[in-house]
């Protein structure tokens, strides 16, 4: 390719996209009417972790490798450790036979003694199911740390100015729309509005003399993430990052909610767990509106019947922990024109005859 790649969106993918295709010599330009990681990369709960789910797994093995390169002593050489936590022995051993399929992360059962000894913030009587994953990193930091490599190899960034896909598609030879939940308002009439939908996060961001030593994380929640199935709207989650130490969270459809407004819920909830959470102090809410596809996976490749016009999306509650990776592979695809280094399971090719709930017009 000889012409310019315009980049819609400058969280951890749009940003990662840029710094693969201008460090290949090409003229790129990010575009976001806000900012660098406005959305959900600067507003998440900063934990690089195992996708658990088997077409994705690469993405998040490299993406570990992309970001040891990028950020340095800032990314853990070693995961953490997450912690899930179950009522009582037969839903930890439930856990370590379903995440036993990834050999990689060695789920361990604990008994409650076990476990306070783990987390001794924890209350009585909890089972464990500990997963070999989990690197906290401060997501805001991540994706500006990318957006400055992305710079130094000679990405151009437009911040704060309106975005039209059109006059982009006037200017640029390729466009790549990485905007996460705004997918479908960026490509209307081109993607079906089902084709990404935002599943919107509350956290909560407290201070406690002791901090937790995993990410704990109730085990429905990543079931929900992966399978679609959300059986609890506001599942509890302690997540501990170079930022905040965040209590949530919540995975809710419809409109964008009010953090102010599940703040008490989510509070309440977490104290049953770690009941220093009822003492802690309240620093303040963050919404994040994770970007869910219709199939819980990546989209990646070109969008459907457009020869120059690019995706990349759809990656839930996943985008730091696979973003990289996903920037990579799209930017190959660019440079070569070619979507085969991308697995077949997230190519953006999915869309034809997917069930969605409307039907694409052009």
């Amino acid at each position: 390719m000889t012409g310019d790649v315009a980049i819609i969106g400058a969280g951890i993918v749009g940003c990662s996209t840029a710094y693969f295709l201008a460090r290949e010599g090409v003229r790129v330009t990010v575009h976001d009417p806000v900012g660098i990681a406005a959305g959900a990369s600067g507003r998440n709960n900063g934990l690089v972790e195992h996708p658990y789910d088997a077409p994705s797994a690469p993405l998040f093995s490299e993406s570990v490798t992309l970001l040891r390169e990028l950020l340095g002593p800032a990314m853990p050489a070693e995961p953490v450790g997450a912690l899930l936590l179950a009522d009582g022995e037969a839903g930890a051993r439930e856990l370590a036979r379903h995440y036993a399929r990834f050999p990689e992360l060695e789920p361990e059962v604990l008994a409650p003694a076990e476990v306070r000894a783990q987390e001794p913030l924890l209350a009585d009587g909890l089972w464990g199911c500990r997963l070999r994953t989990g690197y906290p990193i401060s997501p805001r930091e991540a994706t500006l740390a990318v957006a400055e490599r992305a710079r130094a190899a000679g990405a151009r960034f437009a911040l704060g100015e309106p975005v039209g896909l059109d006059a982009l598609r006037e200017r640029a030879e390729h466009v790549v729309v990485a905007v996460g939940a705004s997918t479908t308002d960026v490509l209307a009439g081109l993607v079906a509005p089902g084709a990404v939908r935002p599943l919107w996060g509350v956290i909560v961001l407290i201070e406690m003399a002791d901090g937790p030593r995993h990410p704990i994380i109730e085990g429905t929640v990543t079931r929900g993430l992966t399978t679609g199935t959300i059986t609890d709207e506001a599942p509890f989650t302690l997540l501990p990052s170079p930022s905040w130490l965040a209590v949530g969270s919540t995975m809710l459809e419809g409109a964008e909610p009010r953090g102010e407004d599940w703040a008490p819920r989510l509070l309440a909830q977490g104290a049953r767990f770690v009941p220093e959470i009822g003492r802690a102090t309240v620093r303040g809410t963050l919404v994040c509106a994770r970007p869910k596809s219709f199939d819980n996976r990546p989209l990646l490749g070109r969008v459907p019947g457009e020869e120059r016009l690019w995706l990349a999306s759809g990656h839930g509650g996943r985008g730091m922990s696979l973003g990289t990776a996903s920037g990579r592979m799209i930017a190959e695809a660019v440079l070569t024109g070619d979507e085969r280094g991308i697995p077949a399971d997230l190519r953006t090719e999915r869309l034809l005859g997917a069930p969605l709930p409307q039907s694409v017009t052009r």
